[in-house]
């Protein structure tokens, strides 16, 4: 019976919000990360329910609390019954056990997990609601004057809003005031459990350059993104594009709204197809496994394009087997193996546990039909 009405309640939204459910409702601003410079702009500043784009707050203060020295990456935060209960996408951890910070944040970035939201909330504040608060404190102090809080992830709450422009003010705070960790946002996938859990934003895999940073869907809302890509200019410099897209009708309409934009403004910041090629910092010295290096070495993963894919024969009992490898060229003499390190450095011993992967969707939601 509980079943039937959680599924009457979602169908009903579909009468509550009819001119979303039938066609684009698009609010975007794309931003010049270097200058800041407006790029293009609709309905940049109309109230909208955030959706999950609310976790970006949420890792902010998260990353906030690393710097301050409260928490470490190594930091064991409580699952309580309250983080349990919330709609998914979850990561299924039961009510008593412990998650550290450093794959609490990679939840929040790929599965976008309400239930570890939850878990931040009460480890860094206590309750979700002296989280909120501290939330609404630090919007109103990035200047997101147009945003409001009430929980830590995004799902449906009464006045909870936002628009285009303040979420573009969050993204470039967190590029801004914590660089390193921003390379989080890069990754694609993590294991946890003897799981992969993949990321949302399907942009990283089809997008140049794209390193960030975070997805989100109600049915209020509809499907939400914001990203940011760099590039090389024409000068040899980086070029980086930040932009918000809100009220997609699906989520390939969404992505195919938010490549086009991205193009447009590099083609008019005269940008090379090609990703910038960032140095790595990683000193010789420091653990190979460290969460530190990580990040840095997800951050300083070249991804020029166009990849090229070699094909080698092999014999193996009697018959040819092909292999794939794929490798890309770029601007030397070398070749780079394009594979992300997170599959190298995150491993797990612990006993597996049924993760659903599916999109950032609540609980009763049939994915739309692309357009």
């Amino acid at each position: 019976m509980q079943k039937i009405l959680k599924y009457l309640f979602f169908f009903s939204l579909g009468f509550l919000y009819p001119h979303n459910l039938h066609s684009n409702n698009f609010a975007y601003i794309v931003v010049d990360g270097q200058s800041g410079k407006v790029m293009a702009q609709q309905r940049a500043n109309e109230l909208r329910p955030p959706a999950s784009l609310t976790k970006k707050m949420t890792l902010y203060l998260i990353f906030e609390a690393l710097h301050a020295g409260k928490i470490t990456l190594q930091t064991e935060f409580n699952v309580s019954k309250r983080a349990t209960k919330q709609e998914p996408c979850n990561l299924g951890l039961r009510a008593g056990e412990k998650i550290n910070v450093k794959n609490l944040i990679y939840s929040l970035v790929t599965r976008s997990a309400n239930d570890m939201s939850i878990t931040a909330a009460e480890g860094l504040a206590g309750s979700v609601e002296a989280f909120s608060q501290m939330m609404n404190k630090k919007a109103k102090f990035l200047g997101m004057n147009q945003t409001k809080f009430y929980n830590p992830h995004g799902l449906p709450a009464s006045g909870q809003i936002t628009s285009a422009k303040d979420m573009m003010i969050l993204a470039r705070a967190l590029h801004r005031d914590y660089p390193k960790e921003y390379a989080f946002f890069k990754t694609k996938e993590f294991r946890y459990n003897g799981k992969q859990v993949h990321n949302h934003n399907r942009m990283l895999k089809s997008f140049t350059g794209m390193d960030g940073i975070k997805t989100g869907f109600t049915f209020a809302s509809r499907f939400n993104i914001s990203v940011s890509a760099q590039r090389i200019g024409s000068d040899g410099k980086p070029i980086r594009v930040f932009a918000v897209v809100l009220g997609g009708q699906t989520s390939v309409s969404r992505d195919k709204k938010t490549a086009e934009l991205m193009e447009s403004a590099f083609h008019k910041l005269n940008a090379t197809p090609r990703m910038q090629q960032v140095v790595s910092n990683v000193q010789s010295n420091e653990e190979p496994d460290s969460i530190d290096n990580l990040v840095s070495e997800v951050d300083a993963i070249p991804e020029p394009q166009p990849a090229l894919i070699k094909k080698a024969n092999t014999r193996k009992n009697q018959k040819h087997k092909i292999t794939k490898t794929k490798v890309a060229t770029v601007n030397t003499s070398e070749t780079v193996i394009l594979k992300d390190p997170v599959e190298r450095i995150l491993n797990s011993s612990i006993t597996p546990i049924s993760i659903d992967i599916n999109r950032d969707l609540p609980a009763g939601w049939v994915k739309a039909k692309p357009a």
